[in-house]
């Protein structure tokens, strides 16, 4: 069995992101799409209320209540907003709630990522004393092979040096879109309960899964709320990626001494920004429908052009991102990626900043979180540098 660890030359994603114009930039992963105006008008409120202070590490009571009855009514999760000890932490972004983790579980252990996987997911275990082992997910259809997981992960539990602490589940994921199905949650399921190890669940994606898939929290399965950290974010639901304000929740015996990280770091997060949430979370229901209906069309018509010009898109079950194999005639994304950066002023993120291995070297992020009209040009510009 082999396990990849060793890391390769990637793309840099931040670097890319500077280099190319705004008018071709398909590469960063935030929605440049407006803010809503009720939530705007709310933040604006708090700020002309004086609500510009110090506010409880954990959150202001309003949004906790508010987003207890969120998780409860759409994840299906119960979260108990008063509970002692603390079930859930509001956060800086969702990378607070993962630096938090970090410090708390993973220094002198591991966590299991599947590739492709976040950077970030690695970046911050290692940044902080721990180890990230990568296994691959399969084939085009990113297939998880529940054989391949147990042994994986009884090989890393037993071993002297970084055992195996937790599982990082990242659905929908980051690159590829990939909606996890409730079979295989419950084969992750299955293996924390055998090892006795954490989930960590990133939803940040959550909302925007299409057509017949549905989006399932692992805390939801049989044992997993009393071993899964589900973090999540605001940024991307409410295109507002600069406040950083994100969450995390679960059993408060592993959630509450997350605390104690996000009351030294980062004190609490912005006081009014909070409020301002507080006030419209509740009335979110119009937004969801627009939302889904917005990035269900933007996935149909982009794909469509893609498709088109000779790139294969994976069917991921979401619509943040698109994960696309590059047109046949090309054999490796970086360099493709380059060409269209110099010669065409865009650009997308190619498959190797997400992977240990090879096997994605010739696939690429796109993401489409922005206006049609920049999607427009962004398309004629790939037009112009595959059709010319």
């Amino acid at each position: 069995m082999s396990i990849t660890t060793a890391p390769k030359t990637k793309p840099d994603i931040r670097v890319i992101t500077r280099l190319v114009p705004p008018s071709g930039n398909l590469v960063q992963g935030q929605s440049e799409l407006p803010i809503p105006p009720i939530l705007a008008d709310a933040a604006a409120k708090h700020i002309a209320a004086n609500h510009n202070h110090y506010a409880p590490a954990e959150g202001v009571s309003a949004l906790r209540q508010a987003l207890a009855k969120k998780i409860t009514a759409f994840n299906h999760v119960p979260v108990d907003a008063a509970a002692q000890p603390l079930e859930l932490l509001i956060t800086h972004g969702g990378t607070g709630a993962l630096v938090a983790i970090g410090h708390i579980y993973l220094k002198g252990h591991s966590c299991l990522l599947f590739e492709p996987y976040y950077p970030f997911h690695r970046r911050i275990t290692e940044d902080l004393g721990g180890k990230a082992e990568v296994m691959p997910l399969e084939g085009p259809s990113l297939t998880l092979d529940p054989d391949r997981l147990r042994a994986t992960c009884r090989e890393l539990k037993n071993r002297k040096s970084f055992p195996l602490r937790a599982i990082v589940v990242c659905s929908p994921a980051n690159p590829t879109g990939k909606v996890f199905t409730r079979q295989e949650l419950q084969f992750i399921a299955d293996v924390c309960h055998e090892f006795d190890l954490l989930c960590i669940s990133d939803e940040v994606y959550e909302h925007y899964v299409i057509g017949d898939r549905e989006h399932v929290s692992i805390a939801t399965l049989p044992g997993m709320w009393e071993r899964t950290i589900t973090v999540n974010s605001f940024s991307k639901s409410w295109n507002v990626s600069g406040w950083r304000i994100g969450y995390a929740y679960g059993a408060g015996k592993i959630v509450a001494p997350l605390n104690a990280v996000t009351n030294v770091f980062y004190v609490n997060v912005a006081t009014p920004l909070q409020n301002g949430l507080a006030d419209v979370l509740g009335e979110s229901a119009e937004q969801d429908r627009a939302r889904d209906q917005l990035y269900r069309r933007k996935h149909a018509w982009v794909s469509r052009e893609l498709t088109d010009l000779g790139f294969s898109i994976y069917d991921s079950g979401s619509a943040f991102y698109l994960w696309a194999r590059i047109p046949r005639e090309y054999s490796d994304a970086q360099p493709f990626n380059q060409m269209l950066l110099e010669k065409h002023s865009v650009a997308a993120v190619p498959g190797a900043a997400f992977a240990d291995s090879d096997s994605w070297d010739n696939y690429m992020r796109l993401c489409i979180a922005r206006e049609d009209e920049k999607l427009a040009t962004c398309l004629e510009r790939l037009r112009s540098a595959l059709r010319s």
